[in-house]
């Protein structure tokens, strides 16, 4: 069918056309019915679809694809791709290098249109027919039968338009046109993958006779939030009455004259708008609330609510409408919640699903809202655009704060290659072209979600630099909706115009340059929009964020970056599924693993990350001394009476008592309780207190562990005497020997064999390790480049001179190693006659800092088992062992590799804080144990330099050819205040000195027999 009006190349690039017949914005109602007529139909399933790579070019033959979804995902699963793949860039805008562009001009030879198209036929009942596409990537325009109807941008909130004129009775053809680039293209670089599609739910509506145009819930509250009033303000099309019910109460007025009317509801014509049909009308209705149940994130109440409208008596429509009171403001400089200073636990989410994009199912967003619930996050940013509508309804039932950020990100036309290059073409600035695109982002996010309790906060959009338009912005905001404040982090970049933000909101900042900061500037509360950069293995030092929340008033809390890795699920050349992440498709530019950067993996996999938001997140501080525990209280609505607080003792790993306590503490406040039993005194004794909620919350059962405490002593265990094992030296080893075990050193290689009852533990040499693989944060610092030297320093490390000698009850190996750069490096093997080794290496040369100091043992294939007494259950780091429990624990190396590594591989799997390790394996019928005094312990399928080799894990050898256990005194922090610079805290940044020594054990012993 020929389409009249075809879209032209200087439409799209024009900034002053961003839509064409684009109904008004308007709240989004969940729940409007009619008993006379479905009011809804979905358009959802298979579209017949045709493609262009440009507007000049012809189109494919016919396809189907599926509404809603991107057509660069679905071209991944078809041969050959034929319809491109999607383009990972952050900063960059994806056209850099193909083409030279400024705004308000976009790309030619590359700007594919894909052209949907399908037929619905058209209900007897309706009298009007209209559209509504809830997300269009980046344009779209729309013809019916032939005839043009309308054209949107602005990818993230609804376009609806009026097909009333064009539709006929039987069966319509529906054609939508989507273009890949537009102009605003130039205000969506955010930092994702570059895609284009019906990647929300496509609809068609009508309107009844009498219809429920838009409606705003406001309230207000007494000073000591004893009563409130509750205001419905709709606008109303047609004549008939209107009824609204709210907490046990009902008022209604007629509409369709003006007039005006009693009992707080006042009714009349509403301003002019000639968008507007003309019988829409304003009508307003007020409710008192006694006593209100307030909505918080630790408290989500919500009253239900009714509006119908009648035509003489009866039902024309119905909408449903669930209302969450709050109050939420700044006083005294700072942001009070109900009355209480709030402390944001939050995350930046992007909307992600590895199989189809960011078209994310309902399953997909609960599991979010859950899963964010279950580790103690209290708000999300939206970065950078609307959500779906469905996930702000869940974070009102469920309880998170929101900051719901309008579609705006130009950070390609000002910095560049990270640094501050604004110049005349840095949008939106004050240029008057783009004022009015800017703008209406503002207005269509906050007319959609204006009734989300959980919306605290709206954000101007993400470093967009400054400028009068983002503070016309601001302003627009405050005007409309006084009870949220406004939000934008860029005034930190651009100091023009300050008031364009509410609070102080910056990106990465150190805590020392936060406080610094406070110091010299504390007129606005502050909080870190974006903080802890979770990319690879990262995180390190979250605890000096969120602590910090707790000593400085106006520090508010934060959103980490980023919620979730955005790689694609693909299948690897290994047959095995796998992710794919910047450049894997041929996009270039690109910025690779940058798209890989979250607490969650792709697939909604938790990574040990996530333990660590957990315990910094937790609503409870529990602080255990040898006697008693102190636990602060940071709810702000809730006593310490809801959880049960279990005080749990055991000794080497193995319980020995347990308590219930429940003790009164008001939010705000700090308890002592005195331990209801002594903590052992024998063994390695350990006194857990951990804070279990009672009854279930909204996403959170009835015994869900809110936080825990602990305190650990090792009590050192009397040692056996036993007789002096046998020592063999000859000319090429040293062999030490007793009762079920024998050692050999090989002169000039060290030790090369460990063999309990009479099986082979060892696959290669014992070499001195001072390497890490390096994590997505050690290249972003040049640690690769400032250790380089560490890199081969133990895999070249030379056994120059082994000796051995027998004394007391020992025998006792001395291997010198002479590392490449001159280095000494002297270790001690004493072995008893149990076969127990205790190892001792000192460092012998001047201070200098490394990644790791410790030994790396290539154990054979087998032995996968480990069972460990350490902080667990899964890997901690020097500087993120919040949320690691002292404790028994065990894994199977292959597995818990596949499980919680990053998409990029790097150094990942360490446990710190080990007293006691053991591994053991299928058809063995011996282990190898080690023990140390909290030592840094990891065992994994490859060794640091495998690792770092890969940037896949497909590249990677294969996962059953050895077991690599590294022991070292430390391994370097992983750091996470940024990924491009920032280095670990110097508190885990480790170095040695002369002198500095590392002792741990290794024997064949029994798990619960090994303690140092």
């Amino acid at each position: 069918m020929p389409l009249n009006d075809p879209i032209t190349p200087a439409l799209l690039a024009d900034p002053e056309i961003f839509q064409q017949n684009r109904l008004p914005f308007h709240a989004h109602f969940v729940d409007q019915t009619s008993p006379e007529m479905p009011l809804t139909v979905s358009l959802d399933g298979e579209w017949a679809f045709h493609y262009a790579e440009n507007l000049t070019a012809p189109f494919t033959d016919w396809d189907t694809l599926t509404v809603p979804g991107f057509i660069q995902m679905q071209s991944l699963q078809k041969p050959g791709q034929p319809y491109g793949a999607p383009h990972y860039v952050n900063t960059q805008y994806p056209w850099d290098g193909h083409e030279k562009l400024h705004p308000g001009e976009i790309p030619q030879d590359y700007n594919p249109i894909g052209e949907y198209q399908r037929s619905f036929t058209l209900s007897e009942d309706w009298a009007s027919c209209y559209l509504r596409l809830n997300g269009a990537d980046s344009a779209a325009a729309v013809w019916c039968n032939g005839v043009y109807i309308g054209y949107t941008e602005d990818t993230f909130t609804p376009a609806e338009f009026d097909m009333t004129a064009a539709v006929h009775p039987g069966e319509n053809t529906l054609t939508v046109q989507v273009y890949r680039f537009s102009s605003g293209s130039w205000l969506e670089d955010q930092d994702f993958w570059r895609m284009s599609g019906l990647f929300r739910s496509v609809e068609l509506f009508t309107k009844p006779e009498l219809h429920l145009e838009d409606a705003f819930v406001k309230q207000e509250f007494a000073p000591d939030f004893s009563s409130a009033t509750v205001t419905f303000d709709c606008k109303v099309s047609g004549a008939g009455t209107v009824s609204v019910v709210f907490n046990g109460q009902q008022q209604s007025a007629e509409v369709g004259a003006s007039a005006e009317y009693d009992s707080g509801v006042v009714f009349g014509k509403g301003e002019a708008d000639p968008d507007v049909e003309e019988d829409v009308q304003d009508v307003s209705f007020t409710f008192a609330v006694t006593d209100p149940a307030l909505w918080s994130a630790e408290q989500p109440n919500l009253y239900e609510a009714e509006i119908a409208l009648l035509n003489e008596g009866t039902l024309v429509e119905r909408t449903g409408m669930k209302v969450g009171l709050r109050k939420f403001e700044r006083k005294d400089r700072q942001m009070l919640l109900n009355g209480q200073r709030i402390v944001f636990k939050g995350v930046n989410r992007h909307e992600w699903s590895c199989r189809t994009g960011r078209t994310v199912s309902r399953e997909e967003m609960l599991w979010d809202v859950k899963n964010l619930k279950a580790h103690n996050v209290n708000a999300v940013r939206t970065s950078h655009y609307p959500d779906d509508p469905y996930f702000l309804q869940l974070c009102d039932e469920y309880g998170l704060y929101v900051i719901g950020e309008t579609n705006l990100e130009t950070h390609g036309t000002w910095q560049k290659l990270g640094a501050d290059g604004s110049d005349e073409w840095t949008l939106p600035g004050a240029r008057p072209e783009w004022r009015e695109n800017v703008l209406a982002r503002a207005e269509a996010m906050l007319e959609r979600d204006k009734n989300h309790p959980a919306i605290l906060v709206w954000s101007c959009g993400n470093e967009s630099y400054g400028g009068k338009t983002l503070w016309e912005m601001s302003e627009y905001f405050r005007r409309t909706d006084p009870s949220r404040l406004v939000h934008y982090e860029g005034i930190f970049w651009d100091r023009e115009y300050p008031a364009t933000s509410d609070m102080e909101s910056q990106m990465y900042t150190p805590v020392a340059d936060i406080k610094k900061f406070l110091a010299e500037h504390p007129e606005k509360p502050f909080i870190m929009c974006e903080y802890s950069h979770a990319m690879g293995n990262s995180c390190g030092g979250i605890t000096d964020y969120t602590e910090y929340a707790y000593e400085e008033p106006l520090y508010q809390g934060g959103f980490i970056w980023e919620y979730m890795d955005h790689g694609i699920a693909v299948t690897d050349p290994d047959g095995k599924t796998g992710f794919a992440y910047g450049g894997d498709f041929g996009d270039r530019p690109t910025d690779r693993e940058f798209c890989v950067d979250g607490l969650v993996l792709p697939d909604r996999r938790n990574t040990p990350k996530m333990d660590a938001v957990k315990a910094a997140y937790a609503p409870l501080k529990i602080t255990l001394t040898d006697t008693e525990a102190v636990v602060e209280n940071r709810n702000l609505f809730t006593d310490l009476s809801a959880y049960d607080l279990v005080f749990a003792s055991s000794v080497n790993g193995k319980p020995e008592r347990r308590a219930v306590l429940r003790a009164d503490c008001a939010p705000g406040k700090t308890v002592h309780i005195a331990f209801p039993f002594a903590l052992p005194e024998a063994g390695f004794a350990c006194m857990t207190v951990a804070a279990i909620q009672r009854a279930a919350k909204p996403g959170i059962p009835a015994g869900y562990e809110a936080a825990f405490g602990q305190v650990w002593h090792n009590h050192a265990a009397a040692r056996l005497t036993v007789a002096a094992p046998e020592l063999v030296e000859m000319d090429c080893n040293i062999g030490v020997k007793g009762e079920g075990f024998e050692y050999i050193f090989g002169r000039g290689k060290g030790l090369v064999s460990i063999r309990y009852n009479g099986v082979q533990l060892l696959d290669d040499t014992v070499r001195p390790n001072f390497w890490r693989a390096p994590t997505n944060n050690d290249e972003g610092c040049a640690e690769p480049f400032e250790f380089a030297f560490w890199k081969t320093a133990g895999l070249y490390a030379r056994c120059d001179a082994l000796t051995a000698e027998t004394k007391g009850e020992f025998v006792t190996v001395r291997a010198n190693y002479t590392l490449p750069g001159g280095q000494t490096l002297p270790i001690e093997f004493a072995i008893d006659g149990a076969g127990r080794c205790d190892i001792t290496m000192t460092w012998q040369g001047e201070k200098t800092e490394l990644p790791e100091f410790g030994l790396l043992f290539p154990l054979r294939r087998e032995l996968t088992e480990v069972s460990y007494l350490g902080l667990g259950p899964r890997e901690t780091t020097a500087d993120r062992t919040a949320g690691g429990k002292m404790g028994a624990w065990s894994y199977n190396v292959r597995q818990d590799f596949a499980q919680n590594t990053p998409v990029y591989p790097q150094e990942c799997g360490s446990r710190t804080g080990v007293y006691s390790a053991t591994l053991t394996g299928s058809g063995l019928n011996i282990g190898i144990g080690f023990a140390g005094d909290g030592m840094a312990f990891s065992a994994l399928p490859y060794t640091p330099h495998e690792l770092e080799n890969a940037r896949h894990l497909y590249e990677l050898p294969r996962d059953d050819n050895k077991t690599i256990v590294r022991c070292a005194a430390f391994q370097r922090g992983v750091g996470g205040d940024n990924s491009w610079g920032a280095n670990p805290h110097a508190d885990t940044c480790f170095a040695v000195e002369e002198g500095t020594a590392f002792h741990f054990l290794v024997q064949k012993s029994n798990y619960h027999n090994l303690h140092f």
